[in-house]
């Protein structure tokens, strides 16, 4: 009989553990409940071609298993650095428009620093990098300028979670890889998430004989003596073989429901994107705003992505409300670029609503399941583990997940003991 991994779940995580397993000879199948693959980081097509990514995703140069992962795929050429000057910083406060390094080491530059960044503030940003306990970010820094210019959207833009209750210590994993000089480097994806991505990963495994398998809700698992047995899914039933293994690559709320009694997290923070369908430039643009509800923008050649994290005060208000607010918020910033845009003349706009888009990663304790629940079956996802809920931790997480099954099969003695992620290993 022929042995197989069977992974549920098409977004970054089983993706990526699929690449995994069939990069060491393995034989995989990816099922997907959604129509198409990709979970989070996918681009939406509507009927009137009005084509847009589902958020701002982005990279830095420090996600290096990403980085792996795009050169695997052969696409790492496709992720460019929109502003290798420093980021562009709108302030809807005062008008003004200045460009921030991301890296400490630019900072070295007067030009490149943080509005309101002085020494003491090093010390405190310092003692954030190396927390001695979890703790909220805010609590470290202080009632300081640099908390609304650089320590607040760093931190929603990292976790998910404002800084008034989120963890240091999963903040300090993302911060530490940045202090590598060339580390703090911004990259997007040119045309897109899913053709620079999630197209790329799925035509490599193509090429090695895996089937992504899109419209299959996985209703069931069957269990057996501690292992999985069988998976009943939308339109069918699959029998596992005896050295067939599982891996879930699915939400928390979703393990919870076939595998109920694991500790999950149960706590989640929204996300917000606003898409407005007009002429950009001929190369992406990325620009961040402060004193507005906006706080990313990514600004392609037909199209401008606007992002609100941590948007819980929002996510309930009325869709076109909101997006009027946000499109006179970037008005002045898109002019500053060089845009035809007026705050009376607001373009097609799209509303995408993440009510549970990654985990409440504030500093309190946080469940978390074995991940190898069963002999057989391992879990992935970025909410695992103590690094913060990004790409690159669900890159490694589902490159962690195909590690632990392989060593299961060749050591069984060893199947209960799952070694802990790395915590430095992620941005």
């Amino acid at each position: 009989m022929t042995r197989r991994t069977h992974i549920v779940g098409a977004g970054i995580a089983g993706l990526s553990a699929a690449l995994a397993v069939t990069g060491q000879d393995g034989e995989a199948v990816v099922y997907e409940a959604a129509p198409q693959p990709g979970g989070r980081c996918r681009t939406l097509q509507s009927s009137d071609g009005f084509i847009h990514d589902n958020g701002t995703h982005v990279l830095f140069t420090a996600n290096g298993r990403t980085l792996d992962l795009l050169k695997a795929v052969g696409a790492r050429n496709r992720w460019i650095e929109p502003e290798p000057k420093g980021l562009p910083l709108y302030d809807g406060r005062t008008d003004a428009f200045q460009r921030v390094g991301l890296s400490p080491w630019s900072w070295l530059l007067p030009s490149r620093r943080p509005p309101g960044l002085t020494l003491p503030d090093l010390a405190r940003i310092l003692r954030l990098v190396f927390p001695a306990k979890d703790c909220p970010v805010a609590s470290i820094i202080g009632d300081r300028p640099i908390m609304d210019s650089l320590i607040e959207p760093l931190t929603v833009a990292v976790l998910n979670t404002p800084a008034a209750q989120a963890s240091a210590q999963r903040l300090a994993c993302a911060l530490r890889r940045l202090l590598r000089p060339g580390s703090g480097r911004l990259l997007v994806a040119r045309n897109g998430l899913s053709a620079d991505l999630i197209e790329p990963a799925l035509a490599t495994l193509a090429t090695r004989g895996t089937s992504v398998v899109t419209g299959q809700r996985l209703h069931r698992l069957l269990i057996s003596n501690g292992r999985a047995i069988g998976m009943a899914l939308s339109d069918r039933t699959v029998m596992l073989g005896p050295d067939d293994q599982v891996v879930l690559a699915l939400p928390p709320y979703e393990v919870a429901r076939l595998l109920p009694g694991l500790p999950v997290p149960a706590s989640f923070e929204p996300i917000l994107n606003v898409h407005f369908r007009m002429a950009g430039p001929a190369a992406p643009r990325f620009v961040g705003f402060t004193g507005t509800l906006a706080q990313w923008a990514l600004i392609r050649p037909a199209h401008v992505s606007v992002t609100v994290s941590a948007a819980d005060a929002v996510i309930d208000q009325n869709s076109a409300d909101v997006a009027a607010r946000i499109w006179r918020e970037i008005v002045p910033a898109l002019r500053r670029l060089g845009l035809d845009a007026a705050g009376d003349r607001q373009p097609e706009t799209r509303v995408v609503k993440e009510k549970r888009a990654t985990i409440r990663q504030a500093a309190e304790f946080l469940p978390q399941p074995p991940l190898l629940p069963l002999a057989n079956l391992a879990l992935a996802g970025d909410w695992l583990g103590s690094l913060p809920a990004t790409i690159e931790s669900a890159v490694m997480a589902g490159e962690h997940a195909a590690a632990l099954l392989r060593n299961a099969r060749c050591t069984r003695a060893s199947i209960l003991r799952d070694r802990p992620l790395k915590t430095e290993d992620a941005a």
